[in-house]
């Protein structure tokens, strides 16, 4: 009898193997495909790292070449007899893009932000009401209290005649810096500001900043902004960024994105408007003490065509023109023909990626401060 070996278990053991041998394989093709993710994300974070330094690197040079123009600056201006900044100067230069090596581009603009309007001054004065509220209505001594039966026209005349007094009065309330805000609010492009709505708005503006709680006429206090989603009180203090002016009741999106190139924060205190560099649509804003009313349009493109033309050297000759017809006394102590803050407007492109800085520039007398830094909004 003849026994044959079966080759069935050497045929499970190869099939075994077989499998062995898949699961290991698609488990080292899992690592590797784990791998591969981790280098590719590994990689392209430490790319775009080295591309974001690569490109503050050269928005610090763009930074550094600021101060130099403004040094320099400063340097021709002390050989005047009267120093001043306008826009014929280097610092005012148009920006041209600068290429870099490899692909990409540099560019900077310098911008005079005493050529726009300061927010912070709206509360540099006193209060503009009374501290009880009173709206400065008068009642004759001869008739309070008695039952006095007018005619309708009499009441009607009386009524228009106390409207004139009240408005004159609340006119002579509003500060300088307060009427040119009022008078820029109503120049804006794109958008329409009612000088009713103008007043609301400054009077909002500068009780967000007052260090009080009463609320102004047309103001409004934290009892305003507790009822928003979600609540927020007043700041009380100078504002340190344009971007607040969004949280400020009455302030649609629509006026913020137009006013916000006219205005400005810094520096915080003691500010005044250069003539010289100010934009056409600040420039109408300046007009005599008690007038609400902006410039004409040609009024403000005259002024700005006589500057060029170099009829306007100075606030003397800048007041002296024919745009200004009433008393301008209320302006003296707010304009200047001279800046000591800048803003730089610096955006380089590497790699296919835009990065933008925003940066503050004081001039200290021979000294370029760096007084703020941004890479978004001001």
């Amino acid at each position: 009898m003849s026994c044959h070996r079966s080759s069935r278990p050497a045929q499970y053991q190869s099939g075994a193997a077989l499998v062995v041998a898949l699961l290991i394989f698609a488990l080292a093709a899992a690592l590797m495909v784990g791998i591969q993710r981790d280098f590719t994300l590994t990689m392209q974070r430490g790319t775009n790292h080295f591309t974001e330094q690569q490109g503050w690197a050269y928005l610090r040079g763009a930074e550094a070449l600021a101060t130099v123009a403004l040094r320099a600056d400063r340097a021709l201006d002390k050989q005047l007899p009267a120093p001043r900044d306008d826009l014929t100067e280097m610092w005012a230069a148009e920006a041209t893009p600068y290429p870099l090596e490899g692909d990409g581009w540099l560019s900077g603009q310098l911008v005079d932000l005493q050529g726009r309007f300061n927010l912070n001054l709206l509360v540099s004065d006193l209060p503009d009401y009374d501290d009880d509220g009173d709206t400065g209505a008068t009642i004759d001594p001869d008739t309070e209290g008695a039952d006095v039966d007018l005619g309708d026209a009499q009441r009607e005349d009386a009524t228009r005649s106390a409207q004139t007094s009240q408005s004159n009065r609340d006119r002579d309330r509003l500060s300088p810096a307060k009427q040119i805000f009022i008078r820029l609010l109503q120049t804006l492009d794109g958008v329409e500001v009612s000088q009713a709505k103008a007043l609301e708005i400054a009077d909002a503006v500068a009780d967000f900043m007052d260090a009080d709680n009463q609320k102004r006429l047309n103001g409004a206090e934290d009892d305003a902004y507790r009822s928003a989603t979600p609540p927020y009180r007043a700041a009380n203090q100078p504002m340190a960024s344009i971007s607040e002016l969004r949280a400020v009741t009455g302030i649609t999106r629509e006026i913020y994105t137009a006013l916000a190139p006219f205005v400005t924060v810094w520096p915080s205190e003691g500010a005044k408007l250069n003539v010289l560099t100010a934009s056409a649509t600040v420039l109408r804003s300046l007009n005599g003490d008690g007038q609400l009313e902006p410039l004409s349009q040609e009024a403000g493109q005259q002024l700005v065509e006589a500057r060029e033309q170099g009829q306007i050297v100075d606030v003397e000759s800048f007041l002296a023109t024919a745009a200004f017809s009433v008393d301008t006394e209320g302006l003296n102590g707010l304009l200047s023909e001279s800046t000591d803050w800048f803003l730089l407007s610096a955006t380089v492109e590497i790699a296919e990626r835009e990065l933008q800085l925003y940066s503050v520039l004081q001039r200290d007398g021979d000294s370029i401060v760096g007084r703020y830094r941004s890479r978004g909004e001001l």
